[in-house]
């Protein structure tokens, strides 16, 4: 039986990285060596004491072998953290590295896939912008004067004035402008020529069409115009001249008797004199 406890030791130290030098039974001495302790003991003459000594010994051992693996675990996620940044370097090195064709590849598609779109977005919005301006510039109206001359007779649509040819007081729904007979008639706005008529009262007329429900009214002209119905005019382009052809204002003076329309209504043009 002694010689299976001595055996157990033996086990038990030799995991703890001891050896038993020398032991006596009655001797009472025994030797422990390893690379930080060696241990001479007084042989004990019960064995309880040298269980002690022996638990003592293992303590001992076990903490420094703990320190050692603590400092040694330290060690290695020390050098596994380093391993690992180094690796995350060199892997965002490659990533970014100019010479990396494949990087470089992908970058200039994605740059030229953005240039791309936001040129055609670009082009788009010119377009658009030169439709809406194009539309604004076509819907404003700007009229002008169709000759340049004295007011003879007032627009008058809710008041009556006196006619000279009619001796009569009657409304007015045009406004005469005094100018020597000849002179040219210009069209006040672009339009379309929409007719070409003698008024069996204001003689010889040209009716011109523009946008937005705005017409105007040429008449008391010479016979001979310059216009045909259908015919595309610009602003300030010559329609025909002041004739004598109006029998209902025939004892005035030479004139232009010129009216403007609004969605078929009359209304006043004066404002373009003043």
């Amino acid at each position: 039986m002694k010689i299976k406890i001595e055996n157990v030791l033996d086990k038990v130290l030799s995991k703890f990285g001891l050896k038993r030098i020398e032991k006596k039974e009655k001797g009472k001495v025994i030797k422990f060596e390893n690379s930080n302790v060696e241990e001479s003991k007084e042989a004990k003459t019960r064995r309880g004491a040298v269980s002690v000594t022996e638990e003592k010994v293992k303590e001992k051992k076990i903490s420094k072998q703990g320190i050692k693996v603590l400092t040694s675990m330290v060690l290695l996620l020390m050098l596994s953290a380093s391993l690992g940044l180094t690796d995350g370097i060199k892997k965002y090195g490659n990533d970014v590295n100019p010479k990396d064709s494949s990087s470089v590849a992908t970058s200039s598609s994605i740059d030229g896939a953005s240039d791309t779109s936001n040129k055609e977005e670009l082009v788009l919005a010119t377009k658009a912008t030169e439709k809406v301006v194009t539309k604004k510039v076509e819907e404003k109206l700007v009229f002008g004067k169709p000759l340049d001359g004295e007011i003879q007779k007032m627009y008058s649509n809710d008041k009556v004035i006196y006619s000279k040819t009619l001796s009569q007081w009657k409304t007015h729904d045009g406004l005469d402008v005094s100018v020597k007979k000849s002179t040219d008639v210009k069209a006040i706005e672009k339009g379309v020529v929409q007719e070409i008529y003698d008024d069996s009262f204001y003689g010889k007329t040209i009716v011109i069409e523009h946008i937005k429900g705005y017409k105007s009214q040429y008449s008391n002209l010479d016979n001979n115009v310059n216009v045909n119905v259908g015919e595309s005019v610009v602003k300030g382009q010559k329609i025909g001249k002041v004739g004598n052809t109006s029998v209902g204002e025939y004892l005035d003076d030479a004139h232009l008797h010129f009216m403007l329309f609004l969605n078929e209504k009359s209304i006043n043009p004066t404002y373009l004199y003043e």
